[in-house]
């Protein structure tokens, strides 16, 4: 058995290493740690054959791809089928990666969703607002992490974007959150379900919404990895509770960003990393999940410009339940611009038995943690 790691996180080589198998790492940028492998390319993702054979030629003979990327996932089952790895089918992968033809396969299935459109329509920059409403949420239709998403007010606005590979969504009133899945042969081994408290920072692991509703996300997610066939990985769908019902966002076969992955090994007991590669290697996990714990984790956004200063460390490392607490700024640093949610200043883990108190000690972190940018 051999292992290849397209888009590399540190999870994923740790668990290889843990498990004892053998792998290679074929990463688009350098390698900020140093895995327990000699095999490592550095360099674009290849969609042809040929060049990407090249690009491992030096590798042993690779039995399993696994993609930790979203860029990564695409190029990943491709390679898989030119060097006879596991795989699901190719066309399942496209379809958890392509937003649009996501959308499409899906609505056939009878999935609920809101009104979305090709930006390659014929209509009109008008008609489109009249048949999906003001605003428009316009999406690159290969993207993650909210990049490359714009909200469409105007007629000038949408008449830059259209013909440009969008997809053209009605927006949606209502809150957001997530299910994690592990999958192995069409069954489902493990689901949780994550409540954005504030989207694209804070999550909360499991969540707490009332039964009625976690039935209802749960039934769309069966239904969801239903349709699309999905036989073994790990997937993440997206969800949005509004007064119509459960509607679903976006689905992937890949581990969630952000600290999910964090999330759910403290809130559940369980090595979420380890889990994932065992799924990915046709192994079956042992998953015993402790009860009655709760866990959130909190992504401190960039704000573009130069740190002044940062205040309220010493009273958020006093807060009980605070698991870790990462700074990746200090004072006199220039911040870019924030492009997605992996784009950050740092972020805090949060762990405890008693929901009221972690919910409570989240709202004291953003009281107290102050990143002045200017």
């Amino acid at each position: 058995m051999f292992a290849l790691i397209m888009g590399h996180r540190r999870g994923i080589s740790k668990a290889l290493e843990e498990l004892g198998v053998p792998f290679g790492i074929w990463n688009s940028k350098s390698l900020v740690n140093n895995p327990k492998t000699d095999f490592v390319v550095i360099g674009d993702f290849e969609t042809s054959k040929e060049p990407a054979l090249a690009k491992i030629k030096d590798f042993p003979k690779i039995t399993h791809i696994i993609a930790g990327s979203e860029e990564a996932v695409v190029p990943a089952s491709q390679l898989r089928i030119w060097t006879g790895a596991q795989r699901n089918p190719h066309s399942t992968i496209i379809r958890c990666s392509d937003k649009l033809k996501m959308k499409q396969y899906l609505s056939e299935k009878n999935i609920p969703m809101t009104d979305y459109l090709d930006s390659k329509t014929n209509l009109s920059p008008e008609a489109i607002f009249q048949k999906i409403g003001t605003p428009i949420i316009a999406k690159k239709r290969f993207s993650s992490g909210g990049r490359m998403m714009e909200r469409v007010k105007d007629q000038a606005h949408l008449t830059k974007i259209l013909k440009n590979g969008y997809i053209l969504e009605k927006a949606i009133k209502g809150t957001e959150g997530s299910v994690e899945s592990f999958v192995q042969d069409g069954e489902i081994l493990f689901e949780n379900i994550t409540r954005y408290v504030e989207v694209g920072s804070i999550n909360l692991v499991p969540c707490d919404y009332e039964s009625r509703i976690q039935e209802e996300i749960r039934s769309l997610n069966r239904k969801v990895i239903e349709a699309l066939k999905i036989k073994w990985g790990m997937t993440h769908l997206e969800f949005y509770i509004t007064e119509e019902g459960v509607l679903f966002g976006e689905v992937a076969i890949r581990p969630p960003g952000g600290y999910i992955m964090n999330d759910l090994a403290l809130a559940y007991g369980i090595d979420s990393w380890k889990c994932f590669v065992e799924v990915e290697l046709g192994m079956r996990p042992k998953i015993v999940k402790q009860d009655g714990s709760f866990s959130a984790s909190i992504v401190i956004p960039k704000k573009k410009g130069v740190v002044k200063s940062i205040n309220g460390v010493t009273e958020i490392k006093a807060l009980s339940s605070l698991k870790k607490l990462k700074l990746k700024v200090d004072v006199g640093d220039e911040v870019a611009e924030r492009l997605g949610v992996g784009d950050e200043m740092g972020y805090a883990l949060f762990q405890s038995q008693d929901q009221v108190l972690l919910l409570r000690d989240i709202a004291s972190f953003g009281e107290n943690l102050n990143i002045c940018v200017e």
